[in-house]
């Protein structure tokens, strides 16, 4: 994905000149690129990750013309535990509204942007090639999920089957685990650099959860230990 979005971005560079063009600057314009990612990336605990080309002293370069959005939409939901729904700014409140839809929290707002994006899903409901795409879409990823759920019913015993749901299960339970350690722990030791991390190793998925949202509230050491202790 990180290689397809920075082609996208050069060849829509590419395409606005032609060889032989003599002042480039005459029909060049900037380029912008936003993806939208239903993750967090752990390496960077951000709602908004932009990429500029910069030198080595860190400067953008000069004339750029190339810029990149990475918009983690899950990560709204550390900023509203830190900021509140009500305190959210215009851009925020659209991605909420974008991950979470028309709630019924969002529309007592009766915010503009709210307002705005209401507009913006009745106009793609009454668009019926748009809605005809979106559901043909949906039903080609339901097919394939009911396919693999055909083919594994005929492929395994009863006994079998039964033995490979709880080792996905128990597979899945340690993943969400090994998940929430990675994310506690980068955000701890970013926000506490002196502290030895080991003091994180070996606690329940509920002690990573609830510590890592005190982090994002930016809660002290003190109330981390507290947390270690009472879950």
């Amino acid at each position: 994905v990180h290689y397809r979005f920075q082609i996208y971005g050069a060849r829509m560079m590419d395409h606005q000149v032609n060889r032989g063009d003599l002042l480039y600057s005459e029909n060049v314009h900037e380029v912008y690129t936003i993806l939208f990612v239903n993750d967090i990336d752990r390496d960077n605990l951000l709602l908004i990750d932009t990429y500029m080309p910069r030198n080595q002293l860190g400067h953008i370069r000069k004339h750029n013309l190339l810029t990149h959005h990475n918009v983690y939409l899950p990560f709204i939901d550390a900023v509203v535990r830190e900021k509140g729904l009500k305190n959210l700014n215009a851009l925020e409140l659209a991605i909420y509204t974008l991950y979470h839809g028309i709630t019924d929290d969002i529309m007592s707002l009766n915010s503009e942007v709210v307002i705005m994006m209401k507009e913006k899903i009745d106009q793609f409901n009454e668009d019926e090639e748009l809605v005809l795409a979106a559901s043909k879409r949906q039903l080609v990823k339901i097919q394939h999920h009911q396919e693999k759920i055909r083919i594994r019913q005929e492929g395994k015993e009863e006994g079998l089957k039964e033995g490979l749901e709880k080792g996905l299960e128990k597979g899945k339970s340690e993943g969400e685990l090994l998940k929430a350690k990675e994310n506690t722990l980068m955000l701890f030791k970013s926000k506490f650099p002196q502290e030895d991390k080991q003091l994180l190793e070996n606690l329940t998925l509920s002690q990573y959860n609830n510590i890592f949202k005190a982090l994002i509230e930016n809660k002290d050491l003190q109330t981390i230990k507290e947390i270690m202790k009472k879950y």
